[in-house]
């Protein structure tokens, strides 16, 4: 016969997964957007297959979760996916790159299909109504991929090479020089340009769309160096433009089409891109901002700073899914050398995903985009999304490309160089309460004599001790092939720890590491905490 403090450890256990169940049950799912690239337009190899995959593509998004689609127009800024009259569609050249074998199939599917009148976005656009999905056609406002080699590359238009003149001429990110060949919206040509792109695709689809989508993201960058600041009015009166002729056909229609923004992802970074988001909202311009890393999932951008602006003025903050991250193992609670000897790749799991999106909603974000990825072939990630269960993990953001330079990116707080007896200190973000689930501190490491067994260290959390001394029997050494990037180098082993739940925060928690001792130069360049319910 069981004795009754078991009986009674059974029923208390049984409540609290009831309560917890209810909470979970209470949490508001998240408004999931679906934004994908124009080169899924035409991947067939006939005219008529293309149409059929970007039928049967749109078809599968409205069987998952998002309920709003975001549709590229264009592959990059000046290759339209439509037959347009302002800019260059695919075939409207012949390079070298039409017998390159990494580009031959696609040059010559997209020049058939444009030949035949395809029109992608309205093809999207009219399944996407069909299925009561909100559609947006989204345009890249100034696209660098044709900068590796601007007078050959596929993707480059006619207007580029007849006013090579009214290029930015030097690169504001001094790590990359290819920026140079992207056009200055300082020439009132470009802008004008630019402005008839985006009224013919209102114009074209105005029966379709919900609304259009401007990125300023994809890439963020207008002006020449140390110009962008002073010419951000230019930016302005265009958006001013933009939505005289939505509100102009929104009369007709009897509805408000919104437009939407996609941004990087501080106001810092905003600022030094000439975008100025303050004004944009004191003129009521926006409907909906979108801050967003270029190529890295963001579990700390500081989407609250938005919110404050936006909020005031109607517009709603929404986050951005990245389906990228850094060179990151999938965290395991086996810990062991079997747990990390796959390589390393950056495709972010579902408990990444999910706690990337629980941030951004505690910033206040009303919503999340998720980002060139496809999200109803995720099914990992659809589960996590919608049902809100299973291990979550929250990250510091790692660097990617040139954020460091604090350029279109928000400066990381990784890596950090570990110094002898000198506090290092880092600040995570947890956007729920962690006081039903079972905590892990994992930090990866580069560096000390790759054995790791002669690491030692003072670990804190929010004014706590966490650990004290030899770290050894805590790490392990990543065998599975690895891989870094400049900014931040590759993790040869990783450190994990538990935790006590209740010395978390709900919020922002403050984490110090004291290195002790390690015979040769230690970096950490890896930081989360992992809930399990």
């Amino acid at each position: 016969m069981m004795c009754p403090s078991a009986l009674g450890r059974i029923v208390m256990r049984i409540v609290s997964l009831l309560c917890f169940t209810s909470l979970i049950g209470a949490v508001e799912p998240f408004k999931l957007m679906q934004n994908l690239d124009g080169d899924l337009s035409f991947t067939g190899e006939t005219p008529a297959e293309s149409k059929e995959k970007l039928e049967k593509l749109v078809d599968d998004i409205a069987s998952g979760p998002a309920k709003t689609l975001m549709w590229s127009i264009g592959a990059g800024s000046d290759i339209l996916y439509y037959p347009t009259k302002v800019a260059s569609t695919w075939g409207w050249r012949v390079t070298k790159y039409n017998d390159d074998p990494k580009w031959k199939i696609r040059i010559e599917r997209c020049r058939m299909a444009t030949e035949a009148g395809l029109d992608a976005p309205r093809i999207v656009g009219e399944r996407a109504k069909a299925h009561g999905i909100s559609f947006f056609p989204s345009y890249r406002m100034n696209d660098a991929h044709f900068c590796s080699d601007p007078l050959n590359y596929p993707l480059t238009g006619r207007f580029w090479m007849e006013h090579q003149n009214a290029s930015l001429g030097a690169s504001p990110v001094p790590e990359y020089e290819g920026y140079k060949h992207l056009l200055n919206f300082a020439h009132e040509e470009v802008r004008a340009y630019r402005l008839s792109i985006i009224f013919e695709a209102i114009d074209r689809y105005a029966s379709l769309m919900d609304g259009i989508e401007l990125d300023f993201n994809r890439f963020q960058i207008f002006f020449p160096p140390g110009e962008a600041e002073r010419n951000a009015h230019f930016i302005t009166d265009m958006l001013v433009q933009v939505r005289k002729r939505l509100d102009s056909l929104g009369e007709k229609r009897k509805q408000r089409l919104k437009l939407v923004v996609r941004v990087p992802p501080s106001l810092k970074n905003c600022l030094w891109s000439g975008l100025d988001i303050s004004e944009w909202n004191k003129l009521r311009l926006i409907d909906a901002l979108v801050p967003a890393q270029v190529m890295t999932l963001a579990h700390d951008m500081p989407i609250d700073e938005f919110v404050h602006l936006a909020e005031p003025a109607g517009c709603e903050v929404v986050g951005s899914l990245y389906g990228r991250s850094g060179y990151i193992w999938p965290f395991s609670l086996q810990h062991d050398s079997e747990a990390y000897s796959a390589e390393v790749v950056r495709t972010p799991t579902a408990p990444q995903m999910l706690g990337a999106a629980i941030n951004q909603r505690f910033l206040g974000a009303k919503g999340v985009q998720i980002y060139n990825l496809i999200l109803h072939t995720q099914p990992k990630i659809v589960h996590a999304l919608t049902t809100q269960q299973g291990a979550r993990r929250f990250l510091v953001t790692q660097p990617y490309f040139h954020d460091h330079s604090d350029t279109y990116e928000y400066r990381k707080q990784l890596p950090v160089a570990l110094k002898t007896r000198e506090e290092a200190s880092l600040r995570l973000l947890i956007g729920e309460d962690a006081s039903q689930s079972t905590a892990l501190l994992r930090l990866g490491f580069h560096g000390a004599n790759q054995a790791y067994d002669d690491v030692s260290l003072v670990m804190e959390i929010n004014g706590h001790l966490l650990h004290s001394g030899s770290a050894a029997k805590y790490i392990v050494v990543t065998s599975g092939k690895r891989h870094g990037i400049a900014s931040c180098p590759a993790t040869e082993a990783y450190g994990q720890w538990p935790v006590q739940v209740e010395r978390l925060l709900k919020g922002w928690n403050d984490i110090r590491i004291t290195l002790q001792h390690a015979s040769k130069p230690l970096k950490l360049v890896e930081t989360e905490i992992t809930l399990i319910p």
